[in-house]
């Protein structure tokens, strides 16, 4: 069966239900497609474009091979698209039992086990409306070779509209063995096929089982023509494919007639990812041309065909079980003349003749990623086919991983010479480097003060360097300072803002700011918690209740809780004691009633969070007054010292304080 998108609608109803519900067959997306009808383009909105959009051929049919033949035309605008894809053995069988799942619930047949003609065919109209906006996977752009990056859209050929056709064979197999009529959801001449067939596979009646063929296999076509934005003057070009998550696929790209037509460079480069919820953390720059390091899981050839024009197939060959997270595969083709096999050359990135380079510690360290030893050298041929060469002297020893990172064992002060050889044996020359670790650092004093001494002595061998200094906790480096060594020192480093606790410190060093080394060390130094402060500022009488408030304060910033007490009884059986800011109050309820005489003692301990607490005493006196109503005299005396000074609150005479007292309780 084939059918042409915008051309075939004779499905009614049943087509509408498939219009939400075929997009997400196979597709990863985090949220299904709208369930509003009328928003969709091809019938009357837009859904299908926004959500198509960002999905590739095999989201929606995984398959066990496929050939893309693309034919560019002869204005390099438009190219004609031929796909097939074949769909065997259990695969074919999983997709049908997937198109039968999403079905439940939706329609009667929907999830009984069996697929008919009538649902696959909607299948195949929708699957077409969705890929006309799906993601094409190619990019071809004129101009410089590039490979991607900001401002240049890799993925920039799109799909033509009303142009695309969809066909299967064999999607429900006319003589499959335990076909029938449908039962429900059907019209007329329909018939449905068990998704999973029987041990059989007896899928074809006309097929004799003991061939061993797959009677039960499906094939997919696709026809379209693809629109091409990107390519004005054909003379040098780039390709750009996509390949991730991509089985057993070959694409042949064949181009018009163009005279002195080359391959300039091929390349496979590991790392981005294409499709719904795209996220590619660390591979939003794009690789320097020429250092792409593949994993052999694509490959090319070009062959010249009889009418003197050029035929590119790409075949990318991953295996479905240990797909990578993405991969892209750049071409570039040229009419220009084949440059001149020159001796690479290093470039202005590489860390020049000479150059100090600093490690934090002795032992294996990293001395360079590939992507910045890829930057260090340039060839017409692409840094990856470079031989780099390192050698170090007897202090050490250069090693290469396996994703082409140089390693140095680093013993004292270690001398590493580099150089780059392309394949014709030719050198960019050597250049050498001294590397180690250039200080010590150390501090004679555990207990932080402010400023902090933190002593750092430099290395033998070593030139006069530059080191910031901070103090970390927990966070980036506080307090910041610089300066020079040129031998051993002792800095004052500010230590504003630290919190009780263990105190880290924070080395950067260079001898030139472009090679540095930066590293935390753990010295034991720590700060002590200080207690808090406790003050009392004022009283006053409230009906029956006397409240006595004052202000804390903690130097270390920590939150500070509070108990009181008076004559050995807490706060929680006479009063409470309530904490706002950065302001206590003490309320006594109705002190009057007791019967004691004599001095009452009034202990406000506060504690921060480090368990440091501070106590003070708040001394209420009444001796030799009667308990009666409005007769009591309470003098509030502060015997802390703590205490702030206040302009006569304290001093407040005996006489003044019972007239207030005698007048509330009057009224």
């Amino acid at each position: 069966m084939r059918v042409k998108v915008g051309r075939i609608r004779r499905f009614g109803p049943a087509l509408a239900v498939f219009i939400i519900l075929i997009p997400t067959l196979r597709l990863p997306v985090s949220e299904p497609l709208s369930d509003e009808v009328g928003r969709m383009d091809q019938f009357g909105g837009g859904s299908l474009e926004e959500q198509c959009s960002s999905i590739t051929f095999e989201d929606m049919f995984i398959y066990d091979q496929a050939i893309f033949e693309v034919r560019i035309n002869d204005d390099w605008q438009t190219a004609q698209v031929d796909a097939r894809a074949w769909i065997n053995w259990t695969l074919a069988d999983d997709i049908r039992s997937d198109l039968d799942g999403y079905l439940e619930g939706i329609v009667p047949s929907g999830g009984d086990g069996w697929l008919s003609t009538d649902e696959i065919d909607a299948v195949i109209v929708i699957a077409a409306d969705c890929l006309e906006y799906s993601i094409t996977r190619i990019g071809i752009r004129d101009g410089s070779s590039h490979r991607g990056g900001v401002g240049v859209d890799w993925k920039n050929t799109t799909w033509e509209g009303d142009g695309m056709q969809v066909g299967h064979y064999n999607g429900i197999p006319p003589r499959h063995s335990q076909g029938r009529d449908c039962q429900e959801f059907s019209q007329e001449g329909c018939i449905e096929i068990p998704v999973v067939p029987s041990i059989e596979r007896d899928c074809d009646t006309d097929v004799n089982g003991s061939l061993g063929e797959d009677e039960c296999r499906t094939e997919l076509w696709l026809n379209a023509t693809m629109t091409i934005q990107g390519i004005s003057d054909p003379n040098d070009f780039t390709i750009a494919f996509n390949s991730s998550n991509m089985s057993n696929a070959r694409l042949e790209f064949t181009f018009p007639v163009l005279p002195d037509l080359r391959m300039d460079m091929w390349e496979e480069c590991e790392g981005r990812f294409v499709g719904p919820d795209e996220d590619n953390p660390g591979t939003d720059s794009a690789p320097i041309r020429g250092s792409c390091i593949g994993d052999g899981t694509a490959d090319h050839e070009l062959r010249e065909n009889d009418d003197g024009s050029l035929t590119y197939t790409l075949e990318s060959n991953f295996s479905r079980d240990i797909w990578p997270l993405g991969e892209d595969v750049f071409a570039d083709f040229t009419t220009s003349p084949i440059p001149v096999d020159d001796p690479p050359v290093w470039t202005d990135s590489a860390p020049p003749n000479g150059t100090w380079v600093p490690v934090p510690q002795e032992g294996q360290a990293k001395l360079a990623t590939w992507q910045e030893v890829s930057s260090w050298f340039d060839d017409e041929s692409g840094v990856s086919s470079l031989e780099i060469h390192c050698d170090a002297d007897s202090g050490g020893a250069v090693s290469e991983s396996i994703d082409r990172s140089l390693w140095l064992n680093v013993e004292g002060l270690v001398q590493v010479s580099c150089e780059s050889i392309d394949s014709s044996g030719q050198s960019s020359g050597a250049r050498t480097w001294n590397i180690g670790v250039p200080l010590s650092i150390s501090s004679s004093v555990l207990e932080l003060q402010d400023p902090h001494p933190i002593s750092i002595g430099l290395a033998p061998g070593w030139p006069e360097i530059s080191v910031e200094v901070g103090l970390v906790q927990g966070g980036d480096a506080q307090n910041v300072i610089s300066t020079t060594i040129g031998e051993e020192g002792t800095l004052s480093v500010p230590s504003t803002g630290m919190v009780p606790g263990a105190v880290i410190v924070w080395v950067k060093a260079y001898q030139d700011p472009d090679f540095y080394m930066q590293n935390l060390y753990d010295l034991g130094i720590s700060k002590e918690s200080s207690p808090p402060q406790i003050f009392f500022s004022e009283y006053n009488w409230d009906g029956s209740d006397l409240k006595i408030s004052g202000q804390y304060s903690d130097p270390d910033g920590e939150d500070v809780t509070f108990t009181a007490e008076i004559l050995g009884v807490s706060s929680d059986q006479i009063g409470e004691i309530v904490v706002s800011r950065n302001a206590w109050e003490f309320v006594w309820g109705d002190p009057s009633s007791s019967s004691s005489i004599g001095d009452y003692e009034l202990v406000v301990t506060g504690c921060d969070q480090s368990g440091k607490c501070t106590s003070e005493t708040f001394a209420i006196s009444n001796e030799g007054m009667p308990v009666q109503p409005g007769e009591n005299i309470v003098e509030v005396v502060d015997s802390g010292e703590g205490a702030l000074p206040a302009s006569g609150v304290f001093s407040i005479s005996i006489s003044a304080l019972a007239a207030v007292i005698l007048g509330r309780r009057r009224d």
